[in-house]
């Protein structure tokens, strides 16, 4: 097919070997173009642009990358969401296509991206993640008619199993509680294991957080490096107050009561009254942990919660207690509010943590030794 040529520098059109079209225009010694697989489907794209100015090719794709970002997501989005994207950026955009034109990056350019970020192993969650950075950076220069195409379109990942994650038996729960005896941390993590909640979710939840009557934990801010903020998806969700989760808070209140705490807000303040550094958290119940023979982190007993609760809980009852959204990668990765199975699921966790106390005395009696009661402990 020979080229068909249009009046006034409307551009051209041919078609390709590999049988797709393309429109070709040419202003002032600069040029663009587009390809579509049918015809009709190029010309509804060159409608689109035609009369628009061509940007200039010197453009690099690392000068975009910074303008977005300084741009578009620094002063729009949370902190921890632009200090990732750059850092994904830098660490794996940006060596690969950094120097090049933003008019010349196409398909094969990202999947090569993908590609290279595959070879040095990294998981299909950074793989997706690294996709969604690209794809959102490029629609907007599409948008403000920088780019004509989105080249992140059609985009595969890898398909890679995910590692399993660190889940903690009977025994080592024991271990670890019986470590922290003594501890004025012992029943925040208690509440942790029985919620599922998030560490830093867990230091940011005040006593106004608790609704009391309709039995449940609103969780609505979290405490990162950052500082206090919304949750890791930014969505407000809802956890059920279980009985084993109330008995918890009131002795944690008990706890506070006697150490003339301060903070009449926070629900698991530091012994100074204040918001915990969620690292420090960390870093105090990996001692404990350690010192007790277990490997353990905060997040161990989150997964904890959904592997004894997998059986009694629905896929989606656990989506809505966790708060997942499409960042993370357990279960699934739409998240809602809690439904109005509510006073089921209360049920179902103290059926499944209800006796959580009696499998620790089983196994602590065999070794003849001392463990702390699931009930009725002294501070």
């Amino acid at each position: 097919m020979s080229k068909q040529r249009n009046p006034n520098g409307s551009g051209s059109y041919r078609k390709l070997k590999d049988g797709r079209y393309e429109w070709r225009q040419t202003i002032d010694g600069q040029q663009r173009s587009i390809s579509a697989k049918t015809m009709k489907e190029l010309k509804e794209k060159v409608k689109s642009i035609s009369d628009l100015p061509i940007i200039k090719e010197k453009y690099k794709t690392d000068e975009w990358f910074e303008k977005w970002l300084e741009v578009y997501i620094k002063p729009l989005k949370k902190k921890a969401t632009y200090d990732q994207y750059r850092l994904i950026y830098q660490n794996h955009i940006k060596p690969a296509i950094g120097s090049r034109k933003l008019l010349s990056i196409k398909s094969f350019d990202i999947q090569m991206v993908i590609a290279k970020m595959n070879e040095k192993g990294l998981s299909s969650w950074t793989m997706k993640h690294a996709r969604k950075v690209m794809n959102i950076a490029f629609a907007r220069a599409m948008k403000d008619k920088i780019i004509t195409e989105n080249p992140v379109i059609d985009i595969e990942i890898p398909i890679k199993q995910a590692k399993p994650r660190k889940t903690l038996k009977i025994n080592e729960l024991a271990k670890i509680f019986e470590a922290m005896t003594h501890s004025r941390w012992i029943w925040s993590v208690w509440f942790m294991l029985v919620t599922g909640m998030r560490r830093g979710e867990l230091l940011a939840l005040k006593w106004a957080d608790i609704d009391w009557d309709n039995k449940k934990i609103i969780i609505s801010k979290s405490n990162s490096k950052a500082g206090l903020g919304d949750t890791k998806s930014s969505k407000i969700h809802h956890v059920p107050l279980s009985n084993t989760a109330i008995y918890y808070l009131e002795k944690q209140k008990e706890m506070l009561k006697n150490e003339f705490n301060q903070n009449k807000e926070l629900i698991f303040p530091n012994s100074k009254s204040e918001m915990m550094v969620p690292n420090t958290y960390y870093t105090m119940l990996a001692r404990f942990a350690k010192n007790a023979g277990v490997k353990a982190s905060p997040h161990c007993f989150r997964h904890t919660f959904v592997y004894l609760t997998r059986n009694k809980l629905s896929l989606k009852d656990l989506q809505a207690i966790l708060g997942h959204d499409e960042s993370t990668q357990t279960l699934d990765m739409y998240g809602d509010m809690i439904n109005d199975s509510t006073a089921e699921n209360i049920t179902q966790i103290d059926d499944v943590f209800g006796n959580i106390d009696l499998e620790i005395e089983k196994i602590k009696s065999k070794k003849s030794a001392k463990i702390i009661q699931f009930k009725n402990r002294s501070i």
